[in-house]
C-alpha cells in the first residue's frame, strides 16, 4: 500500500518575504529564458508553403536547450 503525505507550510513574515523574493527571481529567470526560446524560434522558423525570398544576415545560433539554460542556475 502506497501512502502519500501532504504538508502545509506556515511561514512567518520574514520567511514569506524571503520565499516571495526567491519566487520573483525564479519567475524573472524563467520568463527571460522562455523569451530567448521564442526569439530563437521566430528568427529560425521557415514557412512550409512558401520559399524564403529574404535571408537573414546573421548566422543562426544553436537552439537553446532546457538543460543548457538550467545549468547556470545551479552553479
Amino acid at each position: 500500500m502506497i501512502i502519500s503525505y501532504q504538508y502545509r507550510l506556515k511561514p512567518n513574515y520574514e520567511q514569506r518575504c524571503r520565499l516571495n523574493s526567491w519566487l520573483e527571481k525564479l519567475r524573472c529567470q524563467y520568463n527571460y529564458l522562455l523569451a530567448d526560446r521564442f526569439d530563437w524560434w521566430e528568427n529560425n522558423r521557415n514557412y512550409v508553403n512558401s520559399c524564403p525570398l529574404v535571408c537573414s544576415i546573421a548566422e543562426p545560433r544553436e537552439q537553446p536547450e532546457y538543460y543548457k539554460q538550467k545549468d547556470p542556475l545551479f552553479n
